[in-house]
């Protein structure tokens, strides 16, 4: 059987150590906590952070697509303005007759 007497006497002996023993166990349980919390948080960080990457990498994609788009737009651009230039060049070396013609030909009433 257990003597309570006798643990009576050894913690009424040791008390100080008991204490100290008694405040370590609770620090433990204490940090133990803590330190699962922020386990959970950077686990959770992480697959945020895993999340963000697809993303930017999908953003990545769509610029570059953008990026092809902008250079084909600014391609016509070029052509239109080429055309409208050798357009306007010809008009502007047209004689006053030809012009009448050009424009009879282009705005008919």
């Amino acid at each position: 059987m257990i003597d309570l007497h006798g643990i009576y006497k050894f913690l009424k002996k040791q008390w100080l150590g008991t204490v100290l023993i008694i405040i370590w166990l609770i620090s433990i349980f204490i940090h133990q906590s803590k330190k699962n919390d922020l386990n959970e948080k950077a686990y959770k960080l992480e697959s945020k952070i895993k999340q963000l990457e697809k993303n930017a990498l999908v953003n990545l994609k769509a610029v570059v697509e953008l990026k092809t788009i902008d250079t084909l737009i600014l391609t016509k651009i070029k052509i239109i303005k080429q055309k409208e230039y050798e357009e306007i060049h010809v008009i502007d070396s047209l004689p006053i007759s030809g012009l009448q013609s050009y424009f009879t030909e282009h705005y008919a009433k």
